[in-house]
């Protein structure tokens, strides 16, 4: 089967596991009534709450609706976690109606399969703030009962649960990001629309030949980091590399991805590391004139936004050797307050960020 082929037929989930998985996108139930709202991950899906025209829930336990809303494609989001709903719709002659129901159970509703004799709603994790999907299961009143009590576990029942699959647009975020990256490595000195950052980026050979191994790889390693975008970054484990590769890349967020672009020297035309201070340092004197014959550093620093100047050195080399101990201490200060949001390996390779005059 050709790439083509594949990106036809085969659509990516993640399993109970939260281990990707392919499935054929012919057995993925399309979604009808879709809206325009930012999702939390590619996996994230949103459907339309059953009789309701104006609310809809996601498989990671987000409602949103614009049942007040005079402009139907903005959107109220409820809050998430052990919650309940009421959820208003209109019938055809105009009246008013009301239905409340809990957040995991909505979310049971329309991802879960039912079972006869099986009703009420339990959380593997035991969390009942989580209502991912996949972390829901339908279990008997005698099973919740005895589940609740902890004479049991979920998983000792021996109880399979299957889960509804709708399409997602897993493999059209890779996909665009894949092309993005495709566009970086085609750029030429003479085209202005990319940043000389960009200079000889390549891609290697395998995601060239076959971009689902890159889909593969990217949605095998992504994740989120609240309120920021996510970009494919070559440079923390690249070491210098130029090219984009699994060894050479990882995801992320923004706020990341621009603190170790700052970590470069990036010239405009006619520049060098021979004519050029080094990165962080300049001239002391107003407007540039150096009248006092000396050098300093200046840093804006990304663990606090301030904006400090260093000391005064009488050679440009001095000034950087203290910058780059401000700066490499400031990305040990980011690195921590994001140590909780970022897979570890990247937490302890920023540990490791060095800082280059050139």
């Amino acid at each position: 089967m050709n790439d083509i082929e594949q990106k036809q037929k085969i659509q990516y989930i993640l399993d109970e596991n939260g281990k990707l998985k392919e499935m054929l996108k012919e057995d993925a139930i399309p979604v009808e009534n879709p809206i325009k709202y930012k999702l939390k991950n590619a996996f994230e899906v949103f459907l339309q709450v059953p009789n309701s025209d104006n609310y809809w829930i996601s498989n990671y336990g987000r409602c949103v609706n614009n049942y007040n809303r005079k402009d139907k494609n903005t959107f109220y989001e409820h809050k998430c976690g052990n919650v309940h709903y009421t959820i208003h719709w209109e019938d055809k002659r105009g009246d008013v109606w009301k239905r409340d129901i809990f957040c995991d159970y909505l979310v049971a509703e329309v991802f879960l399969v039912q079972y006869k004799y099986r009703k009420r709603v339990w959380h593997k994790d035991g969390d009942k703030s989580n209502n991912y999907y996949k972390n829901l299961i339908y279990v008997s009143n005698e099973d919740l009962n005895m589940l609740r009590k902890g004479k049991v576990t979920w998983d000792s029942l021996g109880m399979e649960q299957e889960y509804i699959e709708y399409e997602n647009k897993a493999s059209y975020q890779a996909r665009h990001i894949y092309n993005s990256i495709r566009t970086r490595c085609k750029y030429t000195k003479e085209d202005k629309r990319m940043g000389k950052c960009y200079d000889e980026a390549t891609m290697c050979q395998e995601w060239l030949d076959n971009p689902t191994s890159f889909v593969k790889w990217y949605l095998n390693n992504y994740y989120e980091v609240d309120n920021e975008s996510m970009a494919v970054d070559k440079d923390l484990f690249g070491n210098g590399s130029k090219v984009y590769s699994p060894e050479n890349c990882c995801i992320l967020p923004q706020g990341l991805n621009t603190l170790l672009s700052n970590c470069k020297r990036h010239y405009r035309d006619g520049q060098t590391e021979k004519n050029v201070l080094p990165m962080g340092v300049g001239k002391n004197g107003k407007n540039g004139k150096n009248k006092s014959g000396k050098y300093r550093g200046e840093i804006t620093l990304a663990s606090t936004g301030e904006f400090i100047k260093l000391s005064e050195w009488d050679t440009p080399e001095q000034a950087f050797e203290e910058y780059k101990v401000i700066k490499k201490a400031d990305i040990r200060v980011v690195a921590a307050q994001y140590k909780s949001k970022v897979p570890d390996r990247i937490y302890k390779h920023l540990l490791e960020v060095d800082v280059e005059p050139y």
